[in-house]
């Protein structure tokens, strides 16, 4: 299977993988934050908009990359 093929294939994860997925990225951000000062500088000096915008825009880019299990 070639790069752009493998590329353009639909991921299939379960619901639950997917939520740890979230919880594990997240639990790094507030560990970034709270041991790495420059870190938190720079993300407390964006406005809470920017954060939301940003994070719709990838949140519809991977809904449509993602099949939900059934099971």
């Amino acid at each position: 299977m070639n790069l752009k093929k493998r590329l353009q294939r639909k991921i299939t994860i379960k619901n639950y993988e997917l939520s740890l997925i979230m919880i594990s990225v997240i639990s790094f951000i507030l560990f970034l934050i709270t041991v790495w000062p420059r870190f938190r500088s720079d993300a407390m000096s964006v406005a809470w908009y920017w954060y939301l915008a940003g994070g719709i825009v990838f949140f519809v880019l991977g809904w449509r990359k993602v099949n939900f299990d059934k099971n």
